[in-house]
């Protein structure tokens, strides 16, 4: 009897947690923007400039090493399906996801941004100039968007 309540309570706990929905490690209310171009710059395209990304956050107040960069993000989109939409200052600081659209297959959650509001492109990559909301974070961590898992 002991052997089999041994068994049971691990496989019990093992359901439970496949049957659980997959939870995002960005806190719900999170400010969530929808961009023309999501750079991770943990994995980023050849020829990105890393000297001139670094120095625009460093200008802009980023107080870490930008890990994520986000061209053109005018559009707030959900954070979740339980949180809805929480705007992000304009321009702004502060915990931020970076999303190619609401519906996503992955987005990058950064604990900490800054941005800035004007004609100009994300610095050291083949993006033309565009109005819009330029958002370099640092801390980011790519991970599945919630509102599709």
């Amino acid at each position: 009897m002991k052997k089999t309540a041994l068994i049971a309570a691990p496989l019990a706990l093992a359901a439970s947690l496949a049957l659980a929905p997959a939870a995002s490690a960005a806190p719900a209310y999170t400010p969530a923007r929808a961009c023309l171009q999501v750079v991770d710059l943990k994995n980023p395209p050849v020829g990105t400039n890393f000297d001139a990304i670094n120095q625009a956050a460093k200008a802009l107040g980023l107080p870490g090493v930008p890990t994520a960069v986000g061209g053109v993000c005018n559009t707030a989109v959900p954070t979740d399906a339980d949180s809805g939409t929480t705007e992000y200052p304009r321009p702004g600081h502060g915990p931020v996801i970076l999303r190619t659209s609401a519906y996503a297959r992955y987005q990058q959650y950064c604990t900490d941004s800054v941005s800035v509001v004007g004609t100009g492109t994300i610095p050291g990559t083949n993006i033309p100039a565009v109005d819009g909301l330029i958002v370099f974070g640092s801390d980011c961590t790519s991970e599945p968007n919630p509102l599709i898992v």
